[in-house]
């Protein structure tokens, strides 16, 4: 009967594994076909791999304060008791519009539009013994939330993942082509040529777009 109840709780487990939502988007990523930038078709939905760079000044993330086009944040705080949980205090996504380098070319992403499937790779705590950083007060006290109670440090915990420069990321979802104002002045192209273009990753018709940093997705 032991063994019946243990075997059935880690079917249960691998089950909300393999359904979570992290994972199928991972899983939709990895099925994609790949397509290089320089050919992606605008027919076409695919999938492009590629280094990110940034497109101006990039975000600072709040918690561990690294440079990134977009982070995601989860804070819990853990209540005691007979049936002791973590609860939700703050869930947080922030992106800006970056670029992906895949060698052929360049695409334009913004990740606000998408899914998102974020290697989370910062995890703090704080408690009674364990106070809490700087960074940390400072981001639950701009979400109108307090790290102590009424006279010790909560229990809570922290995690915090980004996409950086430099780190591959998979994207999936539909092209088209837009003018690249960027590329260069009339002036430099001369009036005769042709205005240079790049792709632009959108997300298909009632489907959001899918980004993931994770090594699965590619």
């Amino acid at each position: 009967m032991f063994i019946a109840l243990v075997v059935a709780a880690g079917a249960v487990a691998l089950a909300s594994l393999f359904f979570s939502r992290n994972a199928r988007i991972i899983r939709s990523l990895r099925t994609t076909p790949q397509r290089r930038i320089e050919s992606f078709s605008e027919e076409e939905v695919a999938k492009i791999v590629g280094t990110l760079q940034y497109i101006g000044d990039p975000l600072i993330s709040p918690l561990t304060g690294r440079h990134c086009a977009y982070y995601e944040i989860h804070v819990d705080e853990h209540y005691g008791g007979n049936n002791a949980q973590w609860h939700t205090m703050i869930r947080e996504s922030v992106g800006v519009e970056f670029e992906v380098d895949d060698g052929t070319g360049k695409a334009v992403v913004d990740p606000m539009s998408a899914m998102i499937a974020i290697v989370v790779d910062s995890h703090t705590r704080s408690g009674t013994l364990d106070s809490p950083t700087g960074r940390e007060v400072a981001y639950l006290e701009s979400h109108q939330r307090k790290s102590k109670g009424w006279f010790l440090n909560k229990k809570i915990r922290y995690r915090e993942g980004i996409l950086e420069s430099g780190e591959l990321v998979a994207i999936m979802g539909r092209g088209t082509r837009e003018t690249d104002i960027a590329a260069g002045s009339q002036g430099e192209r001369g009036y005769r040529d042709a205005p240079a273009m790049r792709l632009r990753m959108q997300s298909p018709e009632k489907t959001p777009m899918k980004i993931s940093d994770n090594p699965s997705a590619r």
